[in-house]
């Protein structure tokens, strides 16, 4: 095929060759540009790969026929057109399990955006189809590395906080040998609706030792949180595990973030006691 804006899909300059995915979308020949335009999703300039998959999309909306290249991209031997197809396809219809294997993929990027961008997807997906709770639940026990275990980890807190398998998977993530996983975990053990006595007291623990400053002061911010939410969850000594360190602990930031927390626990006694 020879059509101008081929050699602009091609050209050195990132600028001209967003530029050309843009002007894709509106050209008499655009249903025929689609596998350069699903090329140009896993394009090392973000601007580039997002005008792609706009202009795909666009395309799609008007004309159809675009799907082929998506799904031969996605499929593909680029991991970043696999993704952008991904991408793409859940922007046209809810998306479904066959974007499974690119957005599990896509948690262990290094790109950051991508990945965050992978678990919104996948917490999508799974509130429509439940296996993809299993799927979480595995990574965020086993995943391959330190960053799809995380991301998996942020996934369920969103997906699936009332859940017992999460909970369970969350409480085992605290112990990660991976100090940000652990992290991740912390916080994500905040968002639980039904948590177990279990959560609290792990909690109370990280408060009370955990070697890592900001996981000391990550569980006294979930303390807060988890009281503040479910009051029934936190035991008697959480309110005193937070003072102490309110009152005692070297470090400002735990100091405040008891604090902050303390702060919520006495409003909502505070609001409980008024309407009594």
């Amino acid at each position: 095929m020879s059509h101008p804006l081929l050699a602009r899909l091609a050209s050195p300059d990132p600028g001209v060759r967003r530029d050309a995915c843009r002007d894709a979308a509106a050209d008499p020949a655009a249903t025929l540009l689609a596998p350069e335009l699903a090329r140009a999703l896993g394009d090392p300039s973000k601007a580039v790969a997002r005008a792609a998959s706009d202009a795909l999309v666009a395309i799609e909306r008007s004309a159809g026929g675009t799907t082929e290249a998506l799904r031969a991209a996605l499929h593909g031997d680029a991991p970043a057109a696999r993704f952008g197809a991904a991408f793409t396809l859940a922007r046209l219809e809810p998306p479904s399990p066959k974007l499974l294997p690119a957005l599990v993929e896509a948690l262990a990027s290094e790109d950051g955006d991508v990945r965050w961008a992978g678990a919104r997807l996948l917490v999508e997906m799974g509130r429509l189809h439940g296996e993809v709770l299993g799927v979480l639940v595995g990574l965020a026990r086993a995943g391959e590395n330190a960053a799809v275990r995380r991301m998996a980890t942020f996934a369920l807190r969103t997906l699936a906080p009332d859940r017992p398998e999460a909970a369970r998977v969350l409480l085992d993530a605290t112990r990660d040998p991976d100090l940000h996983v652990r992290r991740a975990a912390v916080t994500a053990l905040a968002a639980l609706l039904d948590p177990p006595r279990e959560v609290a007291a792990r909690l109370l623990e990280a408060l009370a030792g955990d070697p890592d400053a900001s996981t000391r002061r990550l569980a006294a911010l979930a303390l807060g949180e988890l009281g503040a939410a479910s009051p029934a969850a936190l035991p008697a000594e959480a309110r005193a595990a937070l003072a102490r360190a309110e009152a005692h602990a070297d470090d400002a930031d735990l100091r405040r973030a008891a604090a902050r927390s303390l702060g919520k626990l006495g409003a909502l006694a505070g609001g409980a006691g008024g309407c009594a």
